[in-house]
């Protein structure tokens, strides 16, 4: 069983909510799962600027709890940090848009990814392009759910991803769906939107949490080649004491 720690970066998440991720995602997978959260940035991510804020919290995450856990999944979909975070230490960190983006390109030859807002589709169009996959893309439907006012139990929200997801089916050839969004993705719904429209609608929170304990469990890590180490002696003013401990 890996231990793997679920980042949340920010501070906009209530303690309750917290406590819910954590023990859906203990539901969801057979490893040991903790929700940390960074204390510090944004309410919510929904801009480049609250992105690179919160990337921050995600770096010093990584950087106080590498001894404590056999992976990271960083618990945003725009996958903030995640270069920045795997030059910081040897243990897998998993990125949740990543996996999802991957996976939905496996199994099928196009995908969807159903995004929060109008503003935050160029933003996922980018995040799919800097994964390679920009040519598989279908289609970024929109579903209008500002992070901080999103439901989980809104049946209304449910019915707009459907028909959002529908659209991408019919009109834009997508033969696969991705939530764009941890908090759409912890709605849990996946497997009724998938039987409603007939495809594939991946679910971040689980392909995310199950990449990193096989990572983990396989002894298998990100290229240090591709992310060399840090330099953690010009880190003070980021990482504090730490960076002159680990010189």
């Amino acid at each position: 069983m890996a231990a793997i720690a679920y980042l949340v970066p920010g501070v906009g998440l209530p303690d309750e909510e917290l406590e819910r991720r954590e023990r859906i995602a203990n539901d969801l997978v057979a490893d040991d799962v903790t929700v940390l959260e960074a204390g510090e940035g944004p309410l919510s991510i929904e801009s480049a600027v609250e992105e690179e804020w919160s990337s921050v919290g995600i770096m010093r995450m990584v950087a106080d709890h590498e001894a404590d856990y056999d992976a990271f999944l960083i618990g945003c979909f725009g996958d903030p940090g995640l270069a920045a975070a795997r030059e910081l230490t040897d243990t897998p960190v998993v990125g949740p848009a990543a996996a999802s983006f991957h996976t939905a390109a496996q199994v099928g030859d196009r995908f969807a990814c159903i995004t929060i807002l109008e503003k935050t589709r160029p933003f996922t169009r980018r995040l799919v392009e800097e994964y390679g996959l920009g040519d598989r893309l279908a289609s970024v439907p929109v579903v209008d759910a500002p992070v901080l006012e999103i439901d989980h139990d809104s049946e209304a929200l449910v019915e707009e991803m459907i028909a959002a997801g529908r659209t991408a089916v019919e009109d834009d050839d997508a033969e696969a769906l991705v939530p764009g969004c941890m908090s759409l993705s912890f709605m849990q719904v996946h497997d009724r939107i998938a039987a409603e429209l007939g495809v594939p609608f991946i679910d971040p929170v689980t392909i995310g949490l199950e990449t990193a304990g096989t990572w983990a469990r396989h002894g298998l890590t990100h290229s240090r080649v591709a992310y060399p180490p840090a330099n953690r002696s010009k880190l003070d003013g980021l990482l504090g004491a730490r960076s002159a401990a680990d010189d």
